[in-house]
């Protein structure tokens, strides 16, 4: 994804610790792995999931990739929120081409030549295409709402924070509209998201709200 800052967050390192030492011996035995990292919008789903792509590098001496869950919505960010406020039903796992997101992991794993996958531009409110080489790394993240749904990921990471208590973080992000619609929207998020825990091989407390 295109226009959204990443920044290295060390309080996440305690977690990550512990995530390598789980799979460490996974990862020195040259098995390709991806861990999903989910939870709900402004829960630092993608600030842990880049904290733990560079430990990993960094402690392991290996290259990984991301997958941004956001690449994968079926409409670019504007027009998808145009079509929720339509008819805000449209809220939803259906938003997502998880199928393909599945698809695109199952071959990353699988270390197939190469895979074309969606790239959104925030800025120009586009979805364009970006080849990877899945033979040039070692590793892979997938971070998004939705992700404790994928199939193919091998370790699953929950962050437990509400949208209620990632109000201050969203705010401060600055990239999505905050009203009274974009709440209900968050609120029918988190009751689908909630029903994701039990899908997690490892949840986690965000306290860098």
């Amino acid at each position: 994804m295109i226009g959204d800052k990443l920044i290295y967050h060390s309080n996440f390192k305690v977690f990550n610790d512990e995530i390598i030492s789980i799979l460490k011996n996974q990862f020195l035995d040259k098995k390709r792995i991806c861990i999903a990292v989910g939870g709900e919008s402004g829960s630092g789903k993608t600030s842990l999931a880049y904290a733990l792509f560079l430990d990993i590098e960094k402690e392991l001496g290996i290259k990984g990739f991301i997958f941004h869950g956001d690449d994968y919505f079926k409409l670019p960010p504007k027009d998808n929120h145009k079509q929720r406020l339509n008819d805000i039903r449209n809220v939803g796992i259906s938003e997502v081409n998880l199928k393909l997101l599945d698809i695109h992991i199952a071959s990353f794993l699988n270390n197939e030549t190469s895979i074309t996958k969606p790239l959104v531009n925030y800025t120009e409110n586009t979805i364009k295409q970006e080849i990877i080489y899945p033979k040039e790394f070692d590793f892979c993240i997938v971070e998004g709402t939705y992700s404790m749904l994928l199939e193919e990921a091998s370790y699953k990471v929950f962050i437990e924070n509400s949208y209620e208590e990632t109000k201050v973080n969203r705010e401060n992000r600055a990239r999505d509209i905050l009203d009274d619609f974009s709440e209900k929207v968050l609120e029918i998020e988190h009751n689908i998201i909630k029903q994701q825990i039990k899908f997690a091989d490892k949840t986690v407390k965000n306290t860098i709200m």
